[in-house]
């Protein structure tokens, strides 16, 4: 595998002269507009990294109605903040799966301890995060979680032996959506499954991470039965023995370093929750105290929720934090800023990361170490898109044992961004990840390097000046590097263009995430200038339509519909004046609502 990706490079190389590029050899734009991989003899490619975030970014983050409102109180707000969850997570989910939103009135809410949230279906919302919005303050004066989502189960292995089959193939390669498995299955499409890789001491060996206690007698070796990892996927397509997955395989399974098994789960834990429109902040004694606000939001044992529009200050680790148990969590356009805490390990990860399927996009951090970080074990896909990091004490990236799938998009820092061999640091972090993605982003230094056998990182269309194998604790052979210090203009975001992508290829019966009900349907799918909307009901007085695009932003609305006249089932709507690419049209005619995918392309 690296050998073929250094001839592509080499031979662009040779082709450009001295230009630099401005596409990749290994994606590219094909002339009917989808992205085109290139694989290696072996079959791998750069992964398709764009099935993360609320409902596999397949449908927007809803705004929830309100169900409770709540004022603030002098003093302590704990209880006040406490018993308004509770009421609501008493109430029924209604039939998309929400209880509703809390909507907390401008002030200040001080907040002594933390605040659980158990139940599916509950969305905390403020009224703004400027000075006259709605402030949350953690008092409290040691460590602690200020907004704790967390689901009392987690996900289990089904038991049955019919749905626990090993995988087949000879070798899976980096981005492949299709495997075999043993005969005498009974998985079923819309399965929720783990890909259970299973590595052994040779690949232990491979990287090298059986020698550690060799450099540093206080170092952990590692061991394959730790390094056991489960990648949550959901069966598309079943056709024999060959299972179509949602993702793709983010790290190689094959007979010499890993062997493999899909199991079906049951999935226990709490999601459609979501956090937003509010400022959070901790108070500190000084900028170096420890003993006060530690994770502004913690997202665990759940799924399909969001956190969005949060300014947060002082916390001496993050702003958002998903756990390991926490999967389809986008958290959007929110801040951490200014941490309050000694500048060493363990602290000022501003955005972490150590669950699966899951985006961070359009953020800021200012002060932070690592900024954009997962942890350890962390399975992919897991994006990072569109986001700042400035005042950097450290670098951007995958932070130790094995993250692997991350795509980095569009960043930028006035620091580092590496993926490398940290060897014996942390006792014994070792590689840090593999299949890691660094595309169009800016920093002052990137140590991207290379781990031995098939696995592979990648920095394509980045500005650095000093792009290196060197790294902090050993020197490595270098990724793969194309078009450093020019971006692929091609193709300004890997994200959003494997994103539309995805969305093209699938029909509109799966984007029926918002009910439950078919109510309605959209045609023409791809539209020119029109769509009109079919109903099973007539359209009357209390209908609606808005248009969203890709990120959740109304784009067009319309609050009175006219039906045609012949039937009272149909709407015209007029698109022409958006521009081509993929939308969300949310229908509301009286009790039925549905959001439906449609593309424009004029």
């Amino acid at each position: 595998m690296k050998k073929n990706y250094f001839l592509l490079f080499l031979i662009i190389v040779l082709l450009q002269g001295n230009s630099h590029a401005q596409t990749s050899s290994l994606v590219s734009v094909g002339t009917n507009g989808r992205l085109v991989y290139t694989a290696d003899v072996k079959g791998n490619v750069v992964p398709d990294f764009s099935a993360v975030g609320y409902r596999n970014s397949e449908a927007p983050i809803p705004t929830v109605g309100v169900v409770l409102i709540v004022n603030p109180i002098v003093g302590d707000n704990l209880a006040n903040v406490q018993n308004a969850i509770n009421q609501v997570a008493a109430m029924p989910l209604d039939a998309n799966g929400f209880r509703g939103a809390i909507l907390f009135t401008a002030g200040t809410y001080n907040i002594s301890d933390t605040v659980t949230i158990s139940a599916s279906g509950i969305v905390l919302r403020g009224v703004g995060f400027n000075g006259s919005g709605t402030n949350f303050i953690a008092t409290k004066t040691s460590q602690h979680i200020l907004f704790d989502f967390i689901g009392s189960f987690g996900t289990a292995y089904n038991s049955a032996n019919s749905t626990r089959k090993a995988i087949t193939d000879l070798y899976v390669p980096i981005g492949a959506k299709q495997i075999t498995v043993a005969s005498g299955h009974s998985f079923a499409i819309g399965d929720k499954v783990f890909v259970h890789r299973i590595p052994n001491a040779a690949w232990i060996n491979l990287l090298g991470m059986n020698l550690l206690s060799t450099i540093d007698p206080a170092a952990t070796n590692w061991t394959a039965d730790a390094y056991d990892m489960d990648s949550e996927r959901k069966i598309m397509n079943i056709n024999g023995n060959v299972i179509t997955l949602d993702a793709p395989i983010m790290d190689i399974i094959d007979p010499v370093y890993s062997t493999g098994e899909l199991v079906k789960f049951t999935d226990n834990r709490i999601n459609n929750c979501g956090i937003e429109n509010m400022k959070i902040s901790s108070i500190y004694a000084s900028s170096t105290d420890e003993n006060h606000g530690w994770e502004a939001v913690s997202f665990d044992n759940i799924y399909n929720s969001w956190a969005r529009n949060l300014d947060v200050y002082y916390f001496g680790y993050s702003a958002v934090h998903i756990n390991s148990d926490a999967s389809f969590i986008t958290v959007d356009s929110c801040k951490m800023l200014d941490a309050k805490s000694i500048i060493d390990g363990g602290r000022r990860y501003s955005f972490d990361i150590d669950g699966q399927r899951c985006l961070v996009q359009n953020c800021t951090t200012r002060n932070g170490r690592h900024d954009y970080v997962n942890g350890s074990r962390t399975c992919g896909p897991n994006v990072f898109y569109n986001s700042t990091a400035t005042i950097q004490h450290s670098d951007i990236g995958p932070h130790h044992r094995w993250a692997t799938g991350i795509l980095f998009d569009n960043l930028t820092g006035d620091g580092r961004m590496d993926v490398q061999n940290r060897l014996v640091m942390g006792s014994g972090h070792g590689w840090s990840g593999g299949q890691i993605m660094f595309w169009n982003c800016n920093a002052n230094r990137m140590v991207i390097q290379d781990p031995p056998g098939d696995h592979i990182n990648w920095t394509i269309g980045c500005i650095s000046p000093d792009i290196t194998g060197n790294g902090d604790a050993t020197t490595e052979p270098i990724g793969v590097i194309q078009s450093q210090g020019t971006r692929i203009s091609a193709i300004p975001s890997l994200f959003m263009a494997q994103l539309n992508d995805r969305l093209a290829t699938l029909s509109n019966n799966q984007f029926d995430f918002i009910s439950k009900e078919n109510a309605f349907f959209i045609a023409p799918n791809p539209a020119k200038s029109q769509i009109t909307i079919h109903s099973n009901q007539p359209f009357n007085s209390s209908s609606k339509i808005s248009v969203l695009n890709l990120n959740g932003q109304i784009v067009k609305k319309q609050m009175k519909i006219v039906a045609n006249s012949d039937d009272k089932l149909t709407f015209n709507f007029d698109v022409s004046d958006l521009n081509d690419g993929i939308y969300f049209a949310k229908i509301i005619n009286d009790t039925n609502s549905k959001t439906i995918k449609f593309i424009l392309k004029k």
